[in-house]
């Protein structure tokens, strides 16, 4: 299955061209075995879960754990990671400015993401937020709790939670010239909540 997910394939190149393709393979055979123990470890957890952990969550501690294993350094570690991630969530920053190209589409903005929060970015999922609002042209609210935070703490690598925190910025920072991403501090950077505001100018 870890062969399969999209986040460690993609990285491969981005290794290979780092580190060369014998050490590239060697911290993928780790990352792909390392990966799975923690699909065993966590095969209770319910399946909200998923498209956080086993699509993003899991693969980076896995590759964290197997960069280290190799001799890595413990900050070029990070930052390879959290500009690894930077990388693919530059990707879908074009999806997201070429969608928002529809005509009208950035009205709905607000709603939509305050519904897609609720949908899977809620306690199903493992987050916690508060003062949520909602009204013509603007959503906000604080998330108190995330488990990319949560989950790369109990994994001993928080360091690389910030780079999930900048790829939101990334993806939905320039989304369209009349939506405002106005998101300023975030948990993963160690600040009490992630304060999330979009509305339209």
């Amino acid at each position: 299955m870890a062969k399969r997910v999209r986040y460690l394939v993609q990285i491969v190149p981005h290794l290979e061209q780092r580190y060369g393709s014998a050490k590239a393979q060697a911290i993928m055979d780790r990352a792909l075995k390392r990966y799975d123990e923690l699909l065993e470890e966590n095969a209770s957890e319910p399946k909200a879960y998923y498209m956080h952990t086993r699509e993003r969550i899991y693969p980076a501690v896995a590759v964290f754990d197997a960069m280290l294993a190799e001799g890595v350094d413990r900050n070029e570690t990070a930052d390879f990671l959290v500009e690894y991630y930077k990388w693919r969530a530059g990707g879908m920053a074009g999806l997201v400015k070429k969608l928002f190209k529809i005509p009208g589409l950035y009205k709905i903005a607000p709603k939509v993401f305050f519904s897609m929060t609720k949908k899977s970015f809620g306690p199903q999922a493992g987050f916690a937020s508060q003062d949520g609002y909602l009204a013509k042209g603007e959503m906000r609210f604080n998330m108190t709790k995330c488990p990319y935070l949560d989950t790369c703490v109990r994994y001993g690598c928080p360091e690389i939670v910030r780079g999930f925190c900048d790829a939101d910025d990334i993806c939905y920072g320039d989304m369209h010239s009349k939506l405002s991403w106005e998101r300023t501090k975030t948990l993963g950077y160690g600040y009490d909540v992630c304060d999330f505001k979009i509305r339209i100018i």
